[in-house]
Formats: structure tokens, C-alpha cells, sequence
């Protein structure tokens, strides 16, 4: 989830907070996020298994100090359970969250199987991971690879646990393409809107 500071009254009072309520505000949660099913945006999370957190998203830590309420997180496991006490509407609820690893629109990791791709016409289909970008932008490819591609790896959140970034990743050389040579790692935009999606393309993508 993506969350923000409560330090400002004049949000507290908007949010229908009274003076003993301290928290920070929930902005966005992933849709395949377990937290989705009993979070929404604008709910405030009061605590995470017991352990207040402040306005300014700080917990408690060693004596006299304070960390990020995110060290809490880093310290459960998948498959544990967290307990989350929220603020939905004025009204404080307590809540159980089952965890798991959240699903990445680009993945770190493809589990040790082998890169999968599709041709059609010359063109070279392949979903977008890390190991693929570090392969064609070298060791920065935090740095060098596209800015579109970086903001998907960072900040998107996947719509549904199966959801693909998917690259045109080069284009080979045929008389039915000439002139689309110079594309590159381009990324695919494909529009559910009427339904007719080629079936083979639509079987590789489950697949890949």
C-alpha cells in the first residue's frame, strides 16, 4: 500500500479523527493485495499488531527512539497474519490479514524457468521482468532502461495476479514489416474493450 503522513490537524479534523487517534492515511492498495479485501482508500491505519503508530508513520523502536512502522512489516513472513486496527469513517475496526508477496507488474525474480517470447510476422513479443531488462540495459538498468518501463517497475500495481508488462522486443527481418525495424523494447498496449483478442496470443500470455 502507499500511505501519508497525518502531521497536518486541518486532514485529521477532515478525516473525521478525534484527538486520541493517530495514524497515517491509506492512499492506494494494491488490487491483489490481501489488504484489499478489508482496506480502501482514506482509511486510516491506527496500528499493526498492537503497536501504535504516529501521524508521522513512526513506531516505538529502541529506547527514546522511533523507526518507519514499515521495520514492523519487514519483520513478518509470508503466509503469517498481521493485525490491523483502522479508522473507516469515524469508526475504529479491527482487522485480520492473512500475507503474502505482493505481485510485481515487472517481477525480480521468473523462478529459474527459461525467458518465454511469441512471434507473429516477425515481431518478437516477450514479457518485461528484471532479469530481461538487466540483460539488455546492463547493471544500471535502473538508470538506462526507459522511463515508462521504470515507473511500471516502481510505482504500478497489478490489476489482477496474472497481469503482464508485455515488450515488443525486436522486430526480425521480413518483407511484411520493412520500415518497423527501429523498434525496441516497446511496450504493448492491448485494449479489452471489444473482447477479440487473437486466442493463441491470449493462451501465451496466461503462459508466459
Amino acid at each position: 500500500m502507499e500511505w501519508q503522513k497525518l502531521e497536518n490537524p486541518d486532514l485529521r479534523k477532515a478525516l473525521n479523527m478525534q484527538p486520541q487517534h493517530k495514524g497515517v492515511l491509506i492512499r492506494r492498495v494494491e488490487p491483489t493485495a490481501p489488504l484489499h479485501k478489508v482496506a480502501q482508500q482514506y482509511d486510516i491505519l491506527l496500528s499493526f499488531d498492537g503497536v501504535d503508530i504516529a501521524c508521522d508513520g513512526t513506531v516505538p523502536f529502541r529506547s527514546g527512539e522511533r523507526i518507519s512502522f514499515s521495520y514492523l512489516v519487514s519483520q513478518k513472513y509470508t503466509n503469517e497474519e498481521a493485525k490491523l486496527r483502522l479508522l473507516k469513517n469515524g469508526k475504529e475496526v479491527s482487522v485480520l490479514v492473512h500475507l503474502q508477496a505482493p505481485v510485481k507488474l515487472i517481477p525480480f525474480h521468473i523462478k529459474g524457468k527459461p525467458p518465454s517470447y511469441f512471434i507473429v510476422a516477425g515481431l518478437v513479443f516477450t514479457p518485461a521482468t528484471v532479469p530481461y531488462l538487466r540483460s539488455e540495459y546492463g547493471k544500471e538498468y535502473d538508470f538506462d532502461a526507459p522511463v515508462k518501463l521504470l515507473d511500471k517497475m516502481m510505482h504500478a500495481m497489478a490489476d489482477e495476479p496474472e497481469q503482464q508488462v508485455v515488450l515488443l522486443s525486436q522486430v526480425l527481418a521480413a518483407e511484411v514489416n520493412i520500415g518497423y525495424e527501429e523498434f525496441l523494447n516497446t511496450q504493448v498496449s492491448i485494449s479489452l474493450a471489444s473482447a477479440h483478442i487473437d486466442l493463441l496470443f491470449c493462451d501465451w500470455l496466461k503462459l508466459a
